[in-house]
């Protein structure tokens, strides 16, 4: 073996290891790794929010459209029944009642009916 060759794989060896300590010496590329690994982590848990907030909303609009439809098909049912009773309201003019019945038209509160008639 060389002596020179020795002293060139010695120096050569010293430069690699102080390359590294250098590379371990500096915190900046450790830091940036583990900010983006924190970063990467929060936009996982964000973009699984939004992905329950949007499930969250369409059962809200699923159940307001259910709601809607029911309320729609109760006012259709009352309004069909209002013409089959017969009158404006139920209780005014009932078949088979008496005309006084004790109630005044400034007692008697409005109807079931027209309270659904009128709902907004």
């Amino acid at each position: 073996m060389d002596p020179n060759d020795t002293d060139h794989d010695r120096e050569s060896v010293e430069r690699r290891l102080a390359a590294v300590e250098r590379a371990l010496a500096t915190d900046e590329p450790f830091e940036y790794a583990d900010r983006l690994d924190d970063l990467e982590g929060r936009v996982v848990e964000l973009e699984a929010a939004v992905q329950a907030l949007r499930g969250y909303v369409g059962s809200v609009r699923a159940v307001n459209d259910d709601i809607e439809q029911r309320a729609d098909l109760a006012l259709r049912k009352a309004t069909a029944l209002e013409r089959h009773v017969g009158g404006d309201a139920v209780g005014e003019n009932p078949p088979g009642g008496s005309e006084n019945s004790g109630n005044t038209d400034a007692d008697a509160p409005d109807g079931p009916f027209d309270r659904l008639r009128n709902w907004p």
